[in-house]
């Protein structure tokens, strides 16, 4: 997706902001001269973020220019406890996101996401073209732990808010270039103009991005003559094309209009097209364990005996110059003298020879989405104590995506076609009396639709799909601050929410096809039929909130939030179509915001403990009877576990122009027990969680250094630190204790540096940035395949980067 400001529901505005009465109800520590605030919005209103009793991570739009942070993914690093990853090629252009080990990765539109994402306060409820580009924003809050009380969707792990800017009577805007690795070119530029002075404004932004792909894929019969691969190459030499490469150009006019003091109106639409190719994949694995529950003890230096390993009843040798040991049956494969280095793949999209005798099949070399939308927030005045706002938005988008296994010989292909609509409504009542009481009374309405055809290559399927996913979410919510005594304040919210769902079944066969283009026998069963879900659901929330000072605050919270449960959308047998039910979090939460040193520091800190109820997860052996155990890929229940931790956020300011900010996280995750369906599967206590990363860190610093009338140089350096985390649930050997190596992404480090030259009058810049400064060869996720086809593939993030980038502000 291409941008936050203009991709995504940029459609709605900020309403918390949009009255004079609302922004006068700042705390007077708000309206403080310090420099280094941050108003945030997380209760409904504005407030300095060292007044919320909630643990955020607010970021300002120059900080994230500062920091070189573009995509959402970039934001997962200095964020404690929060994993934000590009997803496997499997799932198409989206983000992968947790919070505290709640998340979901799977974009499927059956499953809900586990981390609320919101642009201008309207909720995106698909991962699908997550993984947003940051442009033209105001800030971005990351709310941690539970939000059913407090956002448009109920989130259970928490919530990522992008505010984009708004229109007003500045007059101003700017033009930024970009050129870079892999031949980038990317253009930005927005303006605002007042059409009638003091009532009616409006602001343009445009961007677009070209860039290669830093994948490499290349034709293995062109690079080794005499093999019976088939070739696919072209005439372009052996060079096939590249993955991870961006394409985009998009939109956006956003019209304010105040007709009184009293009302605010904002209209917005913008548009995108995103021709992007397929995510960045290479072949890690081939191969798999000789009998039933051995465990795999690699990568390791040397490896364990090929033999142990077989494809089809036969053992392979190993490959060398990988990070992982590689079993294949095409000797050095995964990375051979020829192509010796991590960023290369053979995939060509194409199944030659197909299992069921259907004609050549090509996938498109896609992961593209195009959107547009158009939406409205009307904020008024009601009087000098309540106020009434509706934000109003529709979303469309479609787009296509393909993956193979890296592999010229695509065991797996495949083919995904999706298209989205949404309708919302959120209307809020806020009310304030005096200094005693802030309270917010609001309902939520979402009418989303979704289709995903698909195209389906295995090792034992072939077939088509056109799956369909309609569903309604009604809500009411209510939230109340209550003040009964200078500097303590009591907080309770509550929430009902009424989601109702369905999915729809479409199975077919290949055209042409030996079966004459049928459906094949396991799935005829599953064609035509319906999964529905209809779940009601009471959400809480409680905090006292304390003030020693006017820069120390304590807090102490409970909440509570769900996830809805739905149906496998995935079943490659009848016997998988099976339901699964919501899964539920309750978390008490400590925390302390403080400020000291005359405001030139600030350090908040947060502890929590989670019951995590009837966790979600997906597993790929799901032995039922009448089907095979694999392939799977099967969603269900797995059971309780607690999950506690700390986080720590550390801001220093402590001469004019030098700033540090740091992060520390903690996240410990235990099973307290596991239900039958998932110890069928092969989950036990044992097991850890997925997408958890016991250690985080990052630290920050920049200096602006004056040249006097020649301008300022400012250089910063950013590094940060993820411990390595499972991606697979049964990723520990209950007999032995062997923890399954191939399922792991290992930890990184990783350096981003840059150095911009401002101008005296701050009109012009030029900023050279070099992001993952030590060259360091890390891989965003693992997408472990070795249920169905035999394999594991790798997403690589990218090697050393540089760009240069000259803006021009006016």
């Amino acid at each position: 997706m291409a941008s936050a400001m203009l991709a995504y529901p940029a459609a709605a505005q900020d309403a918390s902001d949009q009255t004079a009465a609302v922004a006068a109800d700042q705390d007077a520590r708000a309206n403080s001269a310090d420099s280094n605030e941050i108003v945030v919005t997380a209760q409904f209103r504005n407030q300095n973020l060292q007044d919320v009793p909630i643990a955020i991570t607010a970021v300002t739009g120059e900080q994230l220019e500062q920091k070189g942070a573009s995509t959402l993914a970039d934001l997962g690093g200095s964020a404690p406890n929060v994993v934000l990853r590009q997803a496997p090629a499997t799932y198409g252009p989206a983000v992968v996101a947790y919070i505290r080990g709640v998340g979901q990765r799977d974009t499927n539109f059956a499953l809900e996401p586990g981390v609320g994402l919101y642009i201008d306060d309207v909720y995106l409820p698909t991962l699908h073209g997550s993984m947003l580009n940051l442009i033209d924003l105001d800030r971005v809050e990351i709310l941690r732990g539970p939000q059913g009380t407090l956002a448009g969707q109920n989130s259970i792990g928490g919530a990522i808010k992008l505010y984009s800017k708004k229109p007003d009577d500045s007059n101003s805007g700017f033009v930024d270039v970009t050129y870079g690795s892999y031949n980038e070119i990317q253009a930005k530029a927005a303006a605002n103009f007042s059409l009638v002075p003091g009532h009616l404004y409006a602001r343009i932004s445009a961007a677009a991005l070209s860039k290669d792909g830093y994948i490499t894929r290349y034709d293995y019969a062109c690079t080794h003559p005499g093999t019976t691969i088939p070739t696919a190459a072209t005439g372009n030499g052996c060079k096939l094309g590249t993955e991870g490469g961006k394409k985009y150009v998009a939109g956006r006019l956003a019209v304010r209009w105040e007709p009184t003091p009293d009302i605010t109106v904002d209209v917005a639409g913008d548009v995108t097209r995103d021709d992007s190719e397929p995510g960045p994949t290479t072949l890690l694995y081939v191969g798999r364990p000789a009998a039933p529950g051995t465990v795999l003890t690699g990568p390791t230096t040397t490896g364990p005996s090929a033999a142990a390993y077989k494809l089809n009843g036969n053992s392979y040798g190993n490959a060398t110059g990988s990070p992982f040991i590689s079993y294949s049956p095409y000797g050095d494969y995964a990375q051979d003298t020829f192509s010796h280095s991590p960023y290369t793949s053979y995939e060509d999209y194409t199944d030659h020879a197909p299992r069921d005798g259907s004609p050549v099949y090509m996938a498109p070399l896609k992961a593209a989405i195009n959107s547009w939308g158009v939406g409205g927030t009307i904020a008024a005045r009601l009087s000098d104590n309540l106020n009434l706002t509706s934000i109003t938005a529709y979303r469309h988008f479609d787009g296509i995506y393909s993956s193979g296994e890296g592999s010229p010989f695509s065991n797996t292909l495949q083919t995904n076609w999706v298209s989205h609509h949404q309708f919302s409504e959120e209307l809020r009542l806020n009310a304030k009396l005096g200094d005693l009481l802030n309270a917010t009374l609001g309902g939520y309405y979402l009418d989303k639709d979704s289709f995903n055809p698909t195209r389906i290559v295995l090792t034992t399927l072939n077939f088509t799909g056109n799956n369909s996913a309609p569903s309604k979410t009604k809500a009411a919510f209510l939230n109340v601050e209550l003040t009964p005594f200078d500097n303590l304040t009591l907080i309770g919210g509550v929430r009902y929410t009424d989601i109702k769902k369905s999915y729809t079944f479409g199975r077919g066969g290949i055209p042409g096809s030996a079966s004459g283009g049928k459906v094949p026998p396991s799935l005829a069963g599953i064609d035509g039929t319906v999964g529905t879900y209809a779940g009601k659901r009471w959400d809480y929330r409680g905090v006292i909130q304390y003030r020693f000072t006017d820069h120390l605050m304590v807090y102490g919270e409970y909440s509570t939030g769900f996830k809805a449960g739905g149906i496998n959308p995935r079943p490659f047998f009848v016997q998988q179509e099976l339901p699964f039910g919501p899964e539920t979090l309750a978390a008490w939460e400590g925390g302390l915001k403080s400020q000291f040193f005359d405001n030139k520091a600030r350090l908040n800190l947060s502890g929590f403990i989670n019951n995590y109820k009837d966790m979600l997860i997906t597993v790929a052996n799901c032995p039922l009877s009448g089907a095979p155990a694999a392939p799977c890929a099967l969603p269900l229940n797995a059971g309780n576990a607690r999950v506690k931790g700390f986080e720590a956020e550390l801001n220093l300011y402590p001469v004019e122009g030098f700033s540090i900010d740091a992060s520390l996280a903690y996240l410990n995750f235990k099973y307290t027990s596991i239900s039958a369906a998932a110890a069928n599967s092969g989950i036990g206590l044992e097991d850890r969680g997925i997408y958890i990363s016991p250690w985080q860190w990052s630290v920050g610093a920049q200096y602006r250094i004056d040249l006097g009338g020649v301008g300022s140089l400012t250089p910063r350096i950013d590094v940060s630190h993820e411990d390595s985390f499972e991606r697979n649930p049964d990723n520990v050997d209950a007999a032995t204790g062997n923890k399954d190596l191939f399922g792991l992404v290992a930890g990184r480090t990783l350096v981003n540096a840059r150095l911009s030259y401002q101008t005296a009058d701050d009109d012009w810049e030029v900023a050279l940035e070099v992001r993952n400064l030590t060259d360091k060869l890390y891989y965003t996720d693992v997408f472990d395949n070795r249920g169905s086809t035999n394999s594991i593939q790798g997403s690589p993030g990218e090697p050393r980067t540089w760009a240069v980038s000259v803006r021009r502000k006016f």
